[in-house]
């Protein structure tokens, strides 16, 4: 059934030429901004994975994903969607299992908008805190967060992007800082041994480390997911993938190898508590007045990271209701701005009834949430990029796309494989990624299975209305 569009709205087109490739760089920088992932993902994983190592396992994640761009890349040429994975998969594997792709994608950018909101909530509680003495709950930090990220949805991308570039380059500022000041203050500290450990890296702790890593490149697709808004995608999208890959990786190489040089016991303090491990080191080396402005900054940078995957989302939301694998409502456009609006209000609700069952039990955002959100999130970027994989391989051997053997076929078979191997050691050590044992935590990844499926079935009834 097709829903009747009120006055003003457009359906089915997202405003052309608005996103250039610096805007496509600083999305994909925002998602999993330097600050937020060195004050989560990465202090989690010293603290609870691999301790230094954590360096090498960050190279290597790089590694694999400059492997993986070469066949992504080969699909970015024939293919422009704001659903790309979903795109990229349908083009090799065909509708039900693109159907499939998008269900799961939505499910993971969802997931790690209302996450983000959440930590954004934690961390300006503790600027707050920090600067005026003031201690109010999370929560209420994250409703006004939930709110300007809704608001930044329905106006668009062009806002949004000089949010989000602003803030990145003050990431890279106050972080390159810090590494000089610990450099000329604790150059010994750079020599730790076990930063670069194959059997460090290799240890216990690897499962959540992979995790973590993973997902501090979590917003990798949204180079290609800005697509129709961008002029000659082709082109822009394979510069942006390569030139955000690249400025990611050296920066959390940087930031991280900055931590563990910092402290002489780095994983003994980011466990006792990985929300103040850059905050503590900023202290530490920069002076008292780094604390309270990297406080603010590392908020900020949650914000920036909740709006590009809340974008994300919408835009996955977005491309099914236009292909009418959900209500065609989806597909509705903002009159003035050409945003997505309906989806932006779907994922703002989600995120609400995502959150609500935390705030009730006073679980710890950092602690509790985050890891239970990152193990579905993961194992739901790896299955979306494992698809690529096979999709371009498939596309090659059909003869509907063109290339070098190393893009179409040896690059996705080594990448596949490389994600499968991950997907395996998150699998079988997931209560440890989680930290929790519960029954209900363990069969969260069902959920994932569960979005496929009925990602496959809407695909298949599409199909047979033709």
């Amino acid at each position: 059934m097709t829903a009747r569009l009120g006055t003003g709205e457009q359906p089915g087109r997202l405003k052309a030429g608005v996103v250039g490739v610096p805007a496509m760089v600083f999305m994909v920088v925002a998602a999993t901004a330097p600050l937020t992932a060195m004050s989560s993902n990465i202090a989690l994983s010293l603290g609870m994975g691999a301790g230094p190592a954590v360096v090498l396992v960050m190279v290597l994640t790089g590694a694999l994903l400059a492997v993986f761009a070469a066949g992504y890349l080969v699909l970015a040429r024939y293919v422009t969607s704001a659903g790309a994975y979903q795109a990229f998969v349908a083009f090799g594997l065909g509708r039900r299992a693109g159907g499939s792709v998008a269900f799961v994608a939505t499910l993971a950018y969802t997931l790690a908008a209302g996450g983000m909101v959440a930590a954004t909530g934690y961390f300006t509680g503790l600027a707050v805190s920090a600067l005026t003495g003031i201690d109010l709950p999370w929560w209420l930090y994250a409703i006004g967060a939930l709110l300007l990220t809704a608001a930044l949805g329905v106006r668009g991308v062009e806002i949004a992007q000089r949010v989000t570039t602003a803030v990145s380059v003050l990431q890279f500022g106050i972080i390159a800082l810090l590494a000089v000041a610990v450099l000329v203050q604790r150059p010994e500290g750079w020599l730790n041994a076990g930063t670069l450990s194959p059997t460090a890296a290799l240890g216990p702790g690897l499962a959540l480390t992979l995790v973590f890593c993973l997902l501090s490149f979590a917003g990798f697709e949204a180079t290609a997911a800005y697509g129709e808004e961008t002029h000659a995608p082709g082109r822009s999208i394979t510069v942006a993938t390569y030139a955000a890959l690249g400025l990611l990786l050296g920066v959390f190489v940087l930031g991280t190898w900055t931590l563990v040089a910092a402290f002489d016991d780095v994983r003994t303090s980011a466990a006792d508590d990985p929300g103040a491990l850059v905050l503590t080191a900023a202290d530490r080396y920069l002076g008292p007045w780094s604390g309270p402005l990297l406080g603010v900054l590392i908020a900020i940078s949650f914000l920036a990271a909740a709006v590009a995957f809340h974008n994300l989302a919408i835009r996955y939301l977005f491309t099914l209701g236009r292909d009418g694998m959900l209500p065609t409502a989806l597909a509705r456009t903002h009159g003035r701005y050409q945003t997505p609006y309906v989806g932006c209000m779907v994922v703002t609700v989600a995120a609400v009834v995502m959150l609500t069952p935390f705030v009730v039990a006073g679980a710890d955002p950092l602690v509790n949430l985050f890891p239970a959100v990152s193990g579905i999130t993961s194992i739901s970027l790896i299955g979306l990029m494992t698809g690529c994989c096979v999709s371009v391989v498939v596309a090659r051997l059909r003869g509907t796309v063109t290339g070098s053997a190393w893009s179409t076929l040896v690059a996705p078979v080594m990448a596949g494989a490389g994600l499968l191997g991950i997907l395996v050691v998150i699998a079988s050590n997931y209560a440890e990624v989680t930290g929790s044992d519960s029954p209900v935590i363990a069969a969260m990844p069902l959920v994932v299975l569960v979005a496929g499926l009925a990602g496959a079935v809407a695909a298949g009834r599409r199909e047979e209305r033709g």
